[in-house]
């Protein structure tokens, strides 16, 4: 039987969840290293961090929109989602697609094996690279 590319996508999703029993690491050493093996991607563009206890997902919703409005290429990343992983990464409205998923894991996969990097250390540096693509 042939794999789709859904099928590629759900299994990715699977193994990308599994880190999820690597816990919480204080540090930057595992970003700073997968944000190495993408290159540095954080450095080609200006961005916003937008931080607090309350709120953050609609300020966010609302100054992409504005700053697209404006013209302008806009990449958001949030957590989490609601319904589909691709809903945290999103490039001027449209969700990422189940390919760029793929394809960013198997790129990072080596990395985050090798350092055991969690979900969230691995997800997050991974946002900055489908910003610039």
């Amino acid at each position: 039987m042939r794999s789709t590319p859904s099928s590629h996508y759900e299994q990715t999703l699977r193994q990308l969840y599994r880190l999820g029993r690597f816990g919480v690491k204080l540090g930057l050493q595992n970003i700073t290293a997968l944000l190495e093996e993408l290159g540095r991607p954080h450095n080609a563009f200006s961005s916003i961090h937008i931080a607090g206890s309350n709120g953050k997902g609609s300020v966010a919703a609302l100054l992409a929109t504005a700053l697209q409005a404006a013209g302008n290429r806009v990449g958001l990343y949030t957590s989490p989602h609601l319904v589909d992983f691709r809903e945290r990464i999103r490039v001027d409205g449209a969700d990422i697609s189940k390919r760029s998923v793929v394809r960013l894991w198997e790129r990072l996969r080596p990395t985050v094996r090798k350092r055991k990097a969690t979900y969230f250390e691995t997800v997050a540096p991974a946002a900055p690279s489908l910003f610039v693509n």
